[in-house]
């Protein structure tokens, strides 16, 4: 199994950004690769618990994702397990995901999305490039810091 890292620096404090990676409200301005939107949904990584959501494409195909979130320490980290649902069969991801949040020396913030249990096919195939969309839509949303990188 691999493991995929992504930093992304952002100009909030800790605070801010960890309400935008694990409230509800905050995560439906941002959450999923660039062209989709969130249909029904139960997103909410602020506590413990199960969470899940229809992911729908812009050609209208729906793609069910769940999990459960397994620690939170706010402002600090949330770490949850990601399942995207196959229409028939296993899932074609499942994974854990950590967001840990670190102030930086400018006032600002750091991310470091780390997800573990995917195959190196998995990570080059669609989890990078699906984060790398994600976290441009919530760049875009919170302001992004020039230090950004993959």
């Amino acid at each position: 199994m691999s493991i995929l890292k992504i930093e992304r620096h952002f100009p909030v404090t800790p605070a801010r950004l960890f309400s935008f990676v694990t409230k509800k409200e905050n995560l439906l301005k941002w959450w999923g690769p660039e062209g989709t939107r969130i249909g029904e949904h139960d997103l909410d990584l602020s506590e413990p618990g199960e969470w899940w959501f229809v992911m729908i494409a812009p050609d209208g195909g729906r793609h069910k994702v769940s999990g459960k979130i397994v620690a939170v320490d706010p402002p600090n980290f949330v770490e949850f397990t990601l399942v995207v649902h196959a229409k028939n069969g296993p899932p074609s991801i499942d994974s854990v995901v950590r967001f840990e949040v670190h102030p930086d020396q400018l006032g600002g913030s750091r991310l470091v999305l780390t997800q573990t249990g995917l195959t190196s096919d998995e990570i080059v195939t669609g989890s990078t490039q699906g984060w790398v969309s994600t976290l441009g839509r919530l760049e875009r949303l919170l302001g992004a810091s020039p230090k950004n990188q993959n």
